[in-house]
């Protein structure tokens, strides 16, 4: 199998299974209420499993990431550059991405800077906010 990138609109049950080990702060009736309220999510899957996820809020023609992560046991793999990749290649409308690091917990905050810089995002005037603006066509 490959990997691939999916959005998550009505999640299985093994896929709350997989997301709780991604976010394992958040509770099954949490995810499905932020689904709800229309914020969108992302997920990077192999071989029927998630590896990592994000969500994303869009506001006009920007839009946020947050809250994204790559299970620990998958990192330094390509996977979270392919998620944030093809994140931000679904949604074309999009002309400014913004990432938010807040909820980055600080000993990672550092790599984190490193990993978004290699995708092209830069600091902005706004703590923990990175942003990318994207060319319009």
């Amino acid at each position: 199998m490959r990997l691939t990138i999916i959005p998550l609109v009505i999640p299985t049950e093994q896929q709350y299974v997989d997301l709780y080990k991604i976010w394992p702060d958040l509770s099954q009736v949490q995810l499905e209420k932020q689904l709800a309220t229309g914020q969108q999510f992302y997920a990077a899957r192999f071989n029927e499993r998630l590896l990592g996820a994000a969500k994303i809020t869009i506001n006009s023609s920007s839009a946020t990431v947050h809250d994204f992560c790559i299970r620990e046991v998958t990192r330094r793999r390509g996977v979270g550059s392919y998620l944030l990749e093809k994140i931000c290649q679904g949604i074309p409308d999009i002309t400014q991405w913004k990432f938010d690091m807040s909820g980055v917990v600080q000993q990672e905050k550092e790599a984190v800077k490193l990993f978004l810089a290699a995708q092209g995002f830069n600091s902005s005037t706004q703590p923990d906010i990175w942003e990318k603006w994207n060319e319009i066509k």
